[in-house]
């Protein structure tokens, strides 16, 4: 059976299992967005999967979700939407963008972003995480096994290979530098890693 993301029993726990320290990145996610908050702005999460992310945040923010999964909460504000095309974003204090990009189409990835920025308020903040490629191909490989063999007390080394097989298909990673360079050109200058383990980093960029 092929991977897919909407058929795991537990999607949360999968991916707790699955990303090393994603407790410390989730604490983090939070206590960073604290600084950012405005009240009565808006607070997208893009991918939001089951929604516990905005569930979780202690905000008189508006909290809006965007997805196209399965898991998508029934619930006022999450909203079934293909980020690969124009989607609606403003006045936003914060938006969320957590290992999402990474799975959409790479020629929509520029436009992305150019949406984000420009419904975001001035000095407002993209948290963004994404598996990168490393530029360096000696990282890249101690990076990539180190990470399995994370994943081996968790999961079975077939587990592991046929998951790796099937997300070529859907997962196409860009490098740190690409990343970096996107995200400059679009506008962001103020761009700051708060967050990293093998090939896994979570970034802030204020507007």
């Amino acid at each position: 059976m092929k991977f897919d993301f909407n058929t795991i029993e537990n999607f949360d726990d999968h991916i707790n299992k699955s990303i090393p320290n994603y407790d410390i990145l989730w604490n983090s996610i939070k206590s960073i967005s604290e600084y950012f908050f405005v009240d009565k702005t808006n607070v997208y999460d893009l991918g939001c999967s089951t929604g516990r992310l905005l569930k979780s945040l202690n905000t008189n923010c508006n909290k809006i979700g965007y997805d196209v999964a399965n898991l998508l909460p029934q619930e006022e504000g999450f909203i079934n939407v293909d980020l690969n095309n124009d989607f609606e974003l403003y006045d936003a204090s914060v938006v969320y963008s957590i290992f999402t990009m990474q799975f959409l189409n790479p020629s929509s990835r520029y436009s992305y972003l150019r949406t984000i920025y420009d419904g975001l308020n001035k000095g407002g903040a993209l948290i963004i995480c994404e598996k990168l490629y490393q530029d360096n191909g000696k990282m890249q490989e101690i990076f990539s096994f180190s990470h399995y063999d994370y994943k081996l007390n968790n999961f079975s080394s077939d587990e592991i290979f046929n998951k790796e097989r099937d997300l070529r298909y859907i997962m196409k990673p860009n490098s740190e530098i690409e990343l970096n360079t996107m995200l400059q050109d679009i506008g962001f200058h103020n761009i700051t890693t708060f967050w990293q383990i093998f090939n896994f980093k979570g970034i802030i960029a204020i507007k």
